[in-house]
């Protein structure tokens, strides 16, 4: 039987990336390699059952919840599968909601990747093909999309293409129980309706497993850079008997891992930029008791350096002192200019000075590579006022960073937050410095990618047959881009000698299955 209300996400967001949040950033690829083995390798299915999933993730699970919290009858509401959409849309369904990250491949990962290997992304291609599903446009059910992504589709002659009748901006707990009230009974809904910082009080409570256990621990970050969203500037932290309820939860529905999410895990619970030392160690310890395997999204390279004896004690709370088991995290480098990050992101660098980062990042890394802390940093190109002097600062602090173990993802500036009305940093406008950093960061991923991959198998116990082809697949994309790598290094734009990705040839793809790619 069809739900009243239906909640979604597409692909890209629907897949535990084989337990892995760096695979994730396969996502912002172009279309180099056909769907299928995209979707085999990269992005495997999520559970289901009759087209509900078991786990979705935390945004779209925050929803949920508060639409129930609201009064609507759970029953009546499905989070489901994006590939089976006909097992529970209908003509009894009135709205359907849909989260994303990146809707339209303009993410900063997105518009490097795309832009410069000219094909579209695989978020984009996912997202237009489940605001196209059939069972959606039969069923005459409203659309409302919301997510960190919303802001990619602004344009209302982009929204009416797509089918999108109301777009959420911002954060979404307060505002979607009221239209998805209105959906139900009818009522017309706004076009676009922006939602502000939900109180710590009012976060409600998942009612289901989410991807790889991610459990979030704080909203916000509160650093003040220029180019994030005004919400994230307003810390909020969970209060950590309800963290502990929620991984219970995730553990009771089958998930064998739980990932801890913030902007900054590293200052739950901190009164200002410095971490509250006691705090993270009872987060992580009483997580501890309820699984040993326990993973972090995000941390911040100056919140490690002020307090370098809690990544000491936390790394023999996770088991890492030893080698054999490794913490993955995503962090901001941004830059190795100074004179930026006092421009843009006076905060980035608290408690330390802007004059001081270079080096906090260099000993950040060293700090977090002696306790088997495996981050990936990355950098923003084309930063408004950006000038080749700033970029040959961030060529020389990417080249110290080489001997740590980690990941570099150079990204394209994207104007958000009040940098919205500048332009987006585009190939055409890269200087011969810009060209230079690229070849440095790929060439840094190129030394640590293949023990990375390992690490990451071995740890997440991905199949041998399924790690194998993923190193071929990594090997075949490096084989392909390393005639370019001169003309960069030499600081030429490469697409003068355009690489062209066909993984017929190294696969032994049919025809048909070219296609696809």
């Amino acid at each position: 039987m069809a739900a009243k209300i239906v909640l979604t996400a597409d692909r890209t967001l629907m897949s535990s990336y084989n337990g892995s949040m760096f695979i994730g950033f396969a996502a912002c690829f172009p279309r180099v390699l056909p769907r299928w083995l995209y979707n085999r390798l990269f992005c495997p299915t999520q559970p289901h059952k009759q087209g509900l999933v078991r786990f979705a993730p935390t945004g779209l699970r925050k929803i949920e919840a508060s639409l129930v919290a609201a009064g609507i009858p759970s029953e009546g509401i499905a989070v489901a599968h994006p590939d089976h959409l006909e097992d529970v849309v209908g003509p009894e369904t009135k709205a359907v909601g849909i989260t994303t990250s990146d809707p339209m491949g303009l993410g900063p990962a997105s518009s490097t990747f795309s832009s410069l290997i000219g094909r579209e992304t695989y978020t984009a291609y996912f997202f237009r093909s489940l605001v196209s599903n059939r069972a959606i446009k039969d069923s005459n059910a409203k659309v409302i999309v919301g997510g960190p992504g919303a802001w990619q589709l602004v344009n209302e002659h982009v929204r009416m293409r797509l089918g999108v009748d109301c777009l959420v901006e911002g954060e979404g707990e307060l505002l979607a129980p009221r239209l998805f009230k209105d959906a139900l009974d009818g009522r017309p809904l706004p076009r676009t309706v922006t939602g502000s910082a939900v109180p710590v009080e009012s976060i409600p409570m998942i009612r289901g497993g989410t991807i790889n256990g991610t459990v979030e621990v704080s909203r916000g970050c509160g650093r003040g850079c220029e180019f994030c969203n005004p919400n994230m500037r307003l810390v909020r932290h969970i209060p950590l008997e309800r963290v502990l309820a929620e991984v219970r939860l995730n553990l009771v529905t089958g998930r064998d891992r739980v990932t801890l999410h913030a902007e900054d895990v590293l200052r739950y619970k901190a009164k200002g930029m410095t971490p509250d030392r006691n705090e993270v160690a009872r987060l992580f310890s009483e997580t501890l008791r309820l699984t040993e395997n326990v993973g972090i999204s995000h941390f911040a390279l100056s919140s490690a350096l002020a307090e370098p004896k809690m990544i000491e004690d936390l790394s023999h709370l996770l088991g890492t002192s030893d080698g054999k088991r490794y913490v993955y995290g995503q962090t901001g480098i941004e830059t190795g200019s100074p004179a930026l990050v006092s421009r843009h992101m006076k905060g980035k660098a608290k408690p330390f000075t802007p004059e001081q980062w270079p080096n906090v990042v260099k000993d950040s890394f060293k700090l977090l590579a002696d306790n088997n802390w495996i981050p990936c940093g990355t950098l923003v190109m084309g930063m408004p006022g950006e000038k080749a002097a700033d970029v040959a600062m961030t060529i020389d602090l990417i080249r110290d960073l080489r001997e740590h173990k980690s990941l570099i993802v150079p990204l394209f500036f994207v104007p958000l937050g009040e940098l919205r009305e500048d332009q987006f940093f585009r190939p055409s406008a890269m200087l011969p410095e810009h060209w230079i950093l690229l070849a440095e960061c790929i060439e840094h991923d190129f030394r640590w990618a293949p023990r990375l991959m390992e690490d990451l198998f071995s740890q997440n116990r991905v199949s041998s047959v399924k790690s194998g082809a993923l190193k071929l697949a990594a090997w075949y994309m490096q084989h392909r881009i390393r005639p370019s790598m001169e003309l960069m290094k030499a600081g030429r734009d490469p697409r003068s000698n355009p690489v062209e990705f066909d993984t017929g040839d190294v696969l032994g793809l049919e025809p048909s299955d070219r296609a696809e790619a």
